[in-house]
């Protein structure tokens, strides 16, 4: 388990307004503990290196309870069950083309080995990610999908920063700077390494560009943003860097029209469970009234809403 800290810079009227919109998000009947931090805190809550002196933050949300994990391992533990359960996994396949044809869906494959194979089932999920809109398109379905520039970042192994000598929580700037709405980053457990992200103010802007090139903006904001955390980062080397593809504009889980679409980076976290009510809707088992809210026709669930 792991944590999370979310920093506030700006005045200290809009900051108690922040904090009471992400209090009222939070159920009542749930147990993550969080607490507000004052900067004279941050070395002793957060990691001893953090700066000693920070003064673009009045305060910093610390919640408690967060997780970690390797995707790897569990999309590897995903397919184990899947198989174990009687499924089969193809590697190295597309997906070219689907048609419905009254209850069933016709799905022409390209295989591995360049070979042609359709397909027919009653029930497809359409959970190919940056690919879905095409896909959507070729079934006459309007999903409004269009794929964003993602970026990365990961550092070489580092000693670990946090708290009590453990790996470095997440961070999270979440203020509008510099054609960016989010930065953060976290310290992987096992290698030491940090990995980090930013988040582009408007995604709009970059549909049009080449969105497997990392920028310049990107490297600079990143850059900045952990030196101001901890200075010592700076003289650090980063390993690698990449970009690809999120899906947006929201959500969209419908099983009627076999739609599992646009999480972003959240579907990591939270597509297992939605799989779950996924399947629970198509055995006829009640599900949370939310669940409907995110079909096609339904107003969803948007990225605006995690920032």
């Amino acid at each position: 388990m792991t944590g999370n800290a979310h920093f506030y810079a700006t005045s200290e009227d809009e900051c108690f307004v922040q904090i009471r919109k992400l209090i009222s998000m939070i159920p009542a009947n749930n147990t993550t503990k969080a607490e507000m931090i004052a900067p004279k805190q941050f070395r002793e809550e957060i990691s001893p290196y953090f700066n000693a002196n920070p003064k673009k933050y009045i305060s910093a949300l610390v919640s408690e309870d967060c997780w970690q994990a390797t995707p790897g391992k569990v999309v590897d533990l995903v397919r184990n069950l899947g198989i174990a359960a009687g499924g089969t996994v193809m590697e190295d396949c597309r997906v070219l083309e689907a048609c419905r044809e009254g209850k069933y869906t016709s799905v022409l494959v390209q295989t591995h080995d360049k070979k042609y194979v359709e397909y027919r089932t009653e029930h497809f999920v359409n959970a190919l990610g940056s690919g879905a809109g095409k896909l959507c398109d070729s079934m006459g379905i309007d999903a409004g999908l269009y794929p964003v520039r993602h970026q990365a970042f990961i550092t070489r192994r580092l000693p670990m920063l946090g708290k009590h000598g453990t790996n470095l929580d997440m961070l999270i700037d979440r203020q509008d700077y510099k054609g960016f709405s989010a930065v953060y980053g976290q310290q992987i457990a096992y290698t030491g390494q940090i990995i980090g992200c930013a988040s582009p103010k408007l995604d709009a802007m970059r549909i049009d560009k080449n969105l497997k090139v990392n920028t310049k903006a990107f490297l600079e904001i990143v850059s900045e943003m952990f030196s101001e955390w901890i200075p010592d980062l700076a003289g650090v080397g980063i390993q690698a860097v990449w970009a690809g593809y999120y899906t947006e504009p929201r959500y969209i889980v419908d099983p009627e029209l076999g739609l599992f679409v646009g999480m972003r980076g959240h579907g990591f976290m939270l597509s297992q469970y939605i799989a779950r009510m996924y399947v629970d809707k198509l055995l006829g088992r009640p599900v949370p009234e939310y669940f409907e809210k995110l079909k096609l026709n339904g107003p969803g669930l948007s990225e605006k809403a995690f920032k």
